[in-house]
């Protein structure tokens, strides 16, 4: 990522997080869950870590789900229709997708201990809520 883009992210209150450093990234996270407990504010994660390319919900990485539950704030899972092998970006008329959200799944109460019992319940909700909206697309 260039220097311009790099300090436009941030300006706009974006955070990456470099993986390959464990040290900065765990700290990054806890700015990150600092943030979410004294400011109103919401932030999105994506859960997989990295883009999927089209083959399916790939297993989620920790790290929103225990901001999430340090942090004590609900998870509001939104769920985006497969577009990698439907979508044409070079055309007019590229395809379409769906977007839903889910209903917030609280984790008010929740340890650390709940985190993959947390983390199986969203993804399974995730992923029947993409098949319900490929299906949907596909069939009209």
């Amino acid at each position: 990522m260039g220097p311009f883009f790099g300090q436009l992210y941030w300006l706009v209150g974006n955070v990456l997080i470099d993986r390959s450093h464990a040290g900065t990234a765990k700290r990054a996270m806890l700015t990150t869950t600092e943030t979410l407990r004294h400011r109103d504010t919401s932030i999105w994660v994506f859960p997989e870590g990295t883009r999927n390319l089209g083959r399916g919900l790939q297993p989620f990485k920790k790290g929103a789900f225990q901001m999430a539950i340090t942090a004590g704030v609900p998870i509001i899972p939104v769920c985006v229709s497969s577009y990698a092998k439907t979508m044409r970006l070079n055309r007019w008329n590229s395809g379409s997708i769906m977007i839903r959200s889910l209903p917030a799944i609280p984790t008010a109460g929740l340890s650390l201990d709940d985190m993959p019992a947390l983390m199986e319940r969203c993804q399974q909700a995730m992923s029947a809520c993409i098949d319900s909206m490929d299906l949907e697309l596909a069939t009209s």
